[in-house]
Parts: structure tokens; sequence; C-alpha cells
């Protein structure tokens, strides 16, 4: 249920854009980017769609920003997680595990694939696409390298292992949010963590 819009107005701009990037989050999940208007986003968020269209310029922009701030928090809470994990095979397993969804996964898997289906068409959510994409990948070398560095790990190209493991995590994930009979967490994360092994010639 939606606030009332008094309620919202009284509030600090940064907290009415909150509070829209919120509902954004909530009526894309439910009815999909191509069955969402800015209207149903507005009476999600207790406001008026002229707010909405004010804070983010379309619905596209509210979209991407609900991601990247999904994405904030994901990384925020990686970041801490990953400190509390003993050593980079203790890390890489907690990042399997975050990515089949066993924790705050990565952003919202369902909200990803509306992202990529507009990314093969629209520039703003291709940009936004490749940064959050950019950031995934990145925080995975960190991690590969950290066993490098240690002799956990050895792969014959670390860059490329780490794109190919986010890619396998792609492919496995878009089964898993699609409600595939064939996938589920545990066997996402059983199938990853075989190709982790291999890729990152690890260690007994």
């Amino acid at each position: 249920m939606g606030l009332s819009k008094s309620s919202l107005s009284a509030k600090a701009p940064e907290e009415r854009r909150d509070l829209i990037l919120r509902a954004t989050v909530t009526v894309v999940r439910d009815r999909g980017f191509a069955g969402t208007r800015v209207s149903d986003i507005a009476e999600a968020a207790g406001t008026s769609p002229g707010l909405v269209l004010y804070h983010f310029g379309s619905l596209n922009g509210a979209l991407d920003a609900a991601l990247t701030l999904l994405e904030d928090e994901f990384h925020d809470d990686l970041a801490r997680d990953l400190q509390e994990q003993v050593g980079p095979v203790e890390r890489l397993r907690h990042m399997g595990d975050l990515g089949a969804g066993l924790g705050p996964a990565v952003g919202d898997w369902r909200l990803w694939l509306e992202l990529w289906v507009r990314a093969l068409h629209d520039p703003g959510a291709r940009e936004t696409r490749e940064s959050l994409d950019r950031r995934w990948r990145a925080a995975l070398r960190g991690v590969i390298e950290e066993g490098i560095a240690c002799g956990d790990f050895s792969p014959a190209d670390a860059d490329a292992a780490a794109t190919r493991l986010a890619s396998l995590m792609d492919g496995l994930a878009i089964q898993l949010a699609l409600d595939d009979p064939d996938m589920s967490p545990e066997r996402l994360i059983a199938l990853w963590w075989e190709a982790a092994v291999l890729e990152l010639r690890m260690n007994p």
C-alpha cells in the first residue's frame, strides 16, 4: 500500500527519492517493466507522477536508478560479508551463495532480466548494465587475485577466469529467475562451484 501523498510531500527530497525507488522495485518485480507505468510507481509511493518524473525524468530513469540503489546496497553488504569469511576460498563460496539468492542476491535477478532486455535498444540501460557488470566482475576478480597471492588459485588467465565465472553465473541465474524446473539455488551453487574449481585450478 502506498503512502499518503501528503505524508510523502512533507519529506525531504532525498527521502522522497528513496521512497520512489523502493516503490519502483516493488512494482517492476510484480508487473515487469513492460507492464509498469509511471502512475503505478507514483501510486505505490504515495505521490504524483509529476514528482516521479521530476526526480528521474522517465520510467527508464527510475528503473536504472532503482537497480543502482540495490547494487550499492548489495556491494556494501558484500564488502562487509567477505571480511567475515576466512580466506579466498570461503569468500568465493560466499559469492556463489549470494548469486543463488541465499542472501541479498546480486541486485535482483528478475530486475536484471528487465534491464538486459532494455539494454538491447536503450543506450541508458546499456550504460547501466555495463557499469553494474563491471562492478560485480571487479569484486570477483579481487577475490581471485587474493587466492592467487596466497597460492589457493592458479588460473591460466585471471581476467578470463573472472569473466567466464561471472558469465556462467548470469546464465544459470536466468534459468533460476525463470523458474526452470531443472534449476534450483542448490544446483546453481553446485554447478558454479564445480566450474570455479576447474577454472581457478584450486589446490585440494
